[in-house]
C-alpha cells in the first residue's frame, strides 16, 4: 500500500565544483548511474509518485536514464535558477505532503525512512538537521526555545554560527503547492530553497526538526565521491557472476562482488570491500584494496589500486593509484603514479574556482575526467584534477591542475659527450 506523499527529487543543479566530473546523478556505481540507486531507495518509502527536477541541459540524459522501467517517476523541467523554482515546476505534478531530496546528495535508507516514520507522527514541517563539530559551508538552524526553527541562516560567519545544527536537504512538507506559492522570483537562486523556508517561518508556520545521525553527504567536489564510494562500499552484497576465470595463487577476502565473464590471473590479491565490473580483467601480481573497477577493464601487470573509484573502460600496467577517481575511458601508461601522500602528512590542498580549498584529506590521489591519456613513467602529484580529453606526455610530472582537450608535455634535453676513460 502506497504512503500518503509524494517525492520531489531534485536534479537540476549545476555545479562547476565538481570539474573534471560532470553530472553527479549519471557516475555509475555497482553498474547503474547513482540517482538510480537514490531512486530504488525512495520507492521502498512507497510514496505516490517521484517528480525529477532537471534542467534543459540535462533532461535528455535523465529521460535516458530513467528509460521505461520506472513508471512512478515523472520528468519536469524548471524555469529559471535555483531550488525555488525547482519547487515551482514540481508543483505542477504535485499538490499534497512531499518529500523534498537532491540527488547531488546521497542519504543512506535509514535516514529517509526515519524522516517519513518522524513526519507521519506530527504531519508538520519537518526539516533534518546534521550536529557538527567543526564548521560546514551550508544552512545552519537558528531555534527556539521549544526546539522548532526561527530561521535558516545559509553560510553564516564562522564567528557567529547559530547553532551546532546544519540542514540536510532532506524535507517533509504538508503542502508542495504552499512552498511555491512562497517563492517570489527575485529570490537569491544560491539561497535555494532556504529563502521560501524563512519567509513561511516569519509568517508562523511551525518548522520542526530532525536530528540524525545516519550517513548523509552531499557531492559538492570531485572527492566526496570517495566518501560515497566508501558507504556504497559498505553496503556491498558479494557476488561470484557467470564464467569466472581464478588462476591459481588467486586470494580473495572481504566482501569481493566479481561481475559477469571476470578474468584474474596469478598471484592477485583483492581485499574487500571491493567491486569488480563485468567482463573486466585483473592482471598478474595485482593488489586491489577498499575500491571499485568498472565494466570492460584491464588493470594489467603489477598494478596496486587502493580506495579508488575507477569507471568503465580503463587500462592500466605496472602502476600505482591510490585514493583516486578516474571517471572512465582513461589510460596510464606503464610505470606512471598517482601519488595520493605528502611528505609532510599534511592536508592536501585543490584549487577550485581559482581558490585555494583545503580537502581535509592527508590521502587524495588525482581526479581525472573521461577519456585521458597518460604516457609511460609519469608522476601525478596529489590531489591534481585533469580534464576530460587531455593527453599527458610521457616522464614528466604533473603538479598542477589540466584542462580539458589539453595536450601536457615537458621538454627534457639530453647531453651526449664522448665517453673517454
Amino acid at each position: 500500500m502506497k504512503n500518503g506523499f509524494s517525492v520531489v527529487l531534485l536534479a537540476a543543479g549545476m555545479s562547476s565544483r565538481f570539474w573534471p566530473l560532470y553530472e553527479k546523478f549519471a557516475l555509475p556505481m555497482f553498474g547503474k548511474p547513482l540517482i538510480l540507486h537514490e531512486i530504488d531507495h525512495i520507492q521502498r518509502l512507497r510514496p505516490k509518485g517521484i517528480v525529477v527536477v532537471a534542467n534543459e541541459s540535462n533532461v535528455s540524459m535523465l529521460r535516458s536514464i530513467l528509460g521505461k522501467q520506472y513508471k512512478l517517476v515523472d520528468l519536469v523541467v524548471q524555469k529559471g535558477e535555483g531550488q525555488g523554482a525547482a519547487l515551482v515546476a514540481a508543483a505542477e505534478k504535485i499538490y499534497g505532503p512531499t518529500l523534498i531530496v537532491n540527488s547531488s546528495d546521497v542519504y543512506s535508507f535509514e535516514l529517509l525512512d526515519q524522516l517519513v516514520a518522524k513526519w507521519q507522527k506530527q504531519r508538520g514541517m519537518l526539516i533534518t538537521a546534521r550536529k557538527v563539530t567543526h564548521y560546514y559551508p551550508g544552512g545552519y538552524l537558528k531555534l527556539h526555545e521549544n526546539g522548532s526553527v526561527e530561521r535558516i541562516i545559509e553560510k553564516p560567519d564562522p564567528a557567529d554560527v547559530p547553532s551546532d545544527l546544519v540542514r540536510v536537504v532532506a524535507e517533509m512538507a504538508p503542502s508542495l503547492q504552499e512552498l511555491a506559492d512562497a517563492y517570489l522570483p527575485d529570490d537569491d537562486p544560491k539561497e535555494g530553497e532556504v529563502a521560501i523556508l524563512n519567509r513561511l517561518i516569519s509568517k508562523g508556520h511551525t518548522c520542526d526538526t530532525f536530528v540524525t545521525n545516519e550517513f548523509w553527504t552531499p557531492i559538492k567536489y570531485p572527492w566526496h565521491l570517495l566518501d560515497v564510494l566508501e558507504y556504497f562500499l559498505g553496503i556491498l552484497t558479494p557476488q561470484r557472476g557467470k564464467n569466472l576465470v581464478l588462476a591459481d595463487n588467486v586470494h580473495i577476502s572481504g566482501t569481493v562482488y566479481l561481475g559477469d565473464n571476470v578474468k584474474i590471473f596469478e598471484n592477485t590479491k583483492i581485499t574487500g570491500p571491493c567491486y569488480i565490473g563485468n567482463n573486466t580483467i585483473i592482471g598478474n601480481n595485482n593488489i586491489i584494496r577498499a575500491s571499485h573497477i568498472g565494466a570492460n577493464c584491464v588493470t594489467g601487470f603489477n598494478t596496486d589500486i587502493t580506495r579508488s573509484y575507477i569507471g568503465d573502460n580503463c587500462w592500466f600496467h605496472s602502476n600505482y593509484i591510490g585514493d583516486s577517481v578516474l571517471e572512465g575511458n582513461v589510460s596510464l601508461g606503464s610505470g606512471t603514479v598517482l601519488a595520493n601522500f605528502r611528505f609532510d602528512e599534511g592536508e592536501i590542498y585543490s584549487t577550485v574556482k581559482e581558490e585555494r580549498v583545503n580537502t581535509k584529506r592527508t590521502k587524495l590521489g588525482a581526479i581525472i575526467g573521461k577519456n585521458v591519456r597518460v604516457g609511460v613513467n609519469t608522476s601525478i602529484m596529489p590531489g591534481i584534477k585533469i580534464g576530460t580529453n587531455s593527453l599527458i606526455s610521457a616522464g614528466i610530472v604533473v603538479d598542477c591542475d589540466i584542462a580539458e582537450n589539453t595536450f601536457c608535455y615537458g621538454k627534457t634535453e639530453l647531453v651526449l659527450k664522448k665517453n673517454e676513460r
